[in-house]
């Protein structure tokens, strides 16, 4: 699972519509207000501190709306290491939250482009549609 009993409490929220990334310190809260006949769907991922002080959250495939469902098996560099793996089903934009901009991401051994944006932490990676069906791709991130 992606909490577990070295988890601080710390979250990251991605909001479905509009495509927005908090990250939400442990005993924060934030406001939520809509509209009547409104709705939205979040994301409510716990955050992981890495080794190296880097904070890390996946979130899925982010056009989905149950998006974390797509993310099979999550685990993190043990000894220092400043990496964390994972084993994700489906096609399309993967997005996670990153304290810092990743140096590397690959997926299935295979170096891949990706975006980070520096205000809110939103990693993406584009993934095609696999050539056979419920495969799992590898991503891995080196932070």
């Amino acid at each position: 699972t992606v909490a577990d009993d070295k988890w601080t409490g710390d979250a990251v929220i991605f909001s479905h519509l509009s495509g927005e990334v908090v990250y939400l310190p442990k005993d924060v809260s934030i406001p939520i207000t809509m509209k009547s006949r409104e709705y939205e769907v979040f994301t409510v991922v716990p955050a992981k501190e890495l080794p190296n002080g880097v904070k890390f959250a996946p979130i899925g495939l982010i056009k989905m709306f149950n998006s974390g469902g797509a993310v099979k098996e999550f685990s993190y560099g043990s000894n220092g290491s400043a990496n964390v793996s994972m084993k994700v089903c489906g096609c399309g934009v993967f997005g996670a939250y990153s304290s810092t901009r990743p140096k590397l991401i690959t997926v299935d051994s295979e170096e891949v482009d990706f975006s980070y944006e520096e205000e809110s932490g939103l990693v993406t990676i584009d993934l095609r549609l696999p050539e056979k069906e419920l495969y799992q791709w590898n991503i891995s991130i080196d932070l």
